[in-house]
């Protein structure tokens, strides 16, 4: 959408089409009947955008409570921060007297970020900033949320005194693991952010810590089960070196990068499965103290215990059974359990586990528990854990 359309997707007409489109869509009629209809009342272009919008708040309703009330495409709503995630972020704002979001897309942090602290959004392409204005309206915040169209690296008015700096990470070919070649490049983000008292610069959760530089926190927050960035904080926004975040929870923990003080030791009656955000942060010994629990091998973030602890920070499973990993022997044991289907799960396991999981469901018979299999390390040698997973209750 670009912003001609979305100027007129914020008149009567563009959201009567809007709804239309909706409402075709969630009776089951067929994409191509519905652009003929729509076309044949609004014309093609307007069709099109209303077709966008409609594509563009179903893929963002996971991540915005109002996101049948947003202004966004497919792309834009992929690109945005989740809603609880940009919240969780803009608290390091508070006090701030006012916050560059540099590279601000549709708006999801910015649209955080201006419920506690004044904002000056920009980005590049009109298009987007034409979303973040339409949204900032539509979240009547725009008394506290000046959009304005502009580069990263312009000079910054006088009285912004923080900076929150999303590079974008996509060249011609898809998205790039490289931070030198993201827009701008992590150096230059890294300067702007030296400018200021306190700043974050939003990264990939892959990202490969030897670009990290020193004095700086490196978060790694995972949202619904998935990691899902990395945030480096810069002044006055460091609280620790590194952080792991598990959201919507809202449970953090903070500490020293792991030095291998976790003890290792056999399976106990419990296998933990540590959220990604505690193993890329490296706060392993910081998490396995608060559930009574050690290592199963050190190349792994598998641990266990004797104790059913609750934690945000891992998903807890009973283990019924231990056995080194071959396939044959593992369906018996399946078997004899009664087990109705399998999940597959691997760490430090060379194991195709989709393949394995489609045999091992094709070969039970049984009408009991889902079970769960662990392919791991334990001690140097290849194992696997039959497990049943334990939830918690409400």
């Amino acid at each position: 959408m670009d912003a001609g359309e979305i100027a007129w997707l914020l008149t009567p007409e563009g959201a009567r089409a809007a709804e239309q489109a909706r409402a075709s869509i969630d009776a089951g009629i067929a994409a191509h009947t519905i652009a003929e209809r729509l076309r044949g009342e609004y014309g093609a272009p307007h069709s099109r955008a209303a077709l966008a919008l409609v594509a563009g708040r179903l893929s963002a309703a996971a991540k915005f409570t109002d996101a049948g009330r947003l202004i966004l495409d497919r792309e834009a709503a992929e690109q945005a921060t989740a809603e609880a995630v940009a919240r969780w972020t803009a608290r390091r704002f508070a006090g701030a007297r006012r916050v560059a979001d540099l590279g601000c897309g549709a708006g999801g942090d910015a649209l955080a970020l201006a419920e506690i602290v004044p904002v000056l959004a920009v980005d590049r392409d009109p298009d987007r900033v034409a979303m973040t204005h339409a949204n900032a309206a539509i979240r009547r915040l725009t008394e506290r949320l000046d959009v304005r169209e502009g580069d990263a690296l312009d000079p910054l008015p006088a009285d912004i005194d923080a900076v929150w700096l999303d590079p974008a990470r996509r060249d011609g070919s898809g998205r790039t693991l490289d931070p030198e070649a993201w827009s701008p490049p992590l150096f230059k983000s890294v300067y702007i952010a030296s400018t200021v008292a306190r700043a974050g610069i939003k990264a990939a959760p892959g990202l490969d810590l030897v670009h990290v530089p020193d004095g700086c926190e490196v978060e790694f927050i995972s949202h619904r089960g998935g990691l899902v960035e990395s945030v480096l904080w810069f002044g006055e926004a460091v609280s620790a070196r590194r952080r792991a975040t598990v959201l919507p929870q809202g449970a953090s923990v903070a500490g020293e990068p792991d030095t291998g003080s976790t003890p290792l030791g056999a399976p106990g009656r419990y296998l933990f499965d540590l959220d990604a955000s505690v193993g890329r942060a490296s706060l392993i010994d910081i998490v396995a103290p608060t559930i009574e629990a050690w290592r199963l091998d050190e190349r792994t973030a598998y641990l266990s215990g004797d104790t059913a602890v609750t934690s945000p920070f891992a998903r807890r499973f009973r283990i019924m059974d231990t056995l080194p990993f071959a396939e044959r022997r593992l369906r018996d044991v399946l078997r004899s359990l009664g087990a109705s289907r399998v999940e597959v799960m691997r760490r430090a396991s060379p194991v195709d586990t989709n393949a394995l999981e489609r045999r091992l469901n094709a070969a039970l018979l049984g009408n009991g528990p889902v079970l769960t299999v662990a392919l791991t390390r334990v001690g140097g040698t290849h194992m696997a854990l039959v497990c049943e997973r334990e939830r918690d209750e409400d």
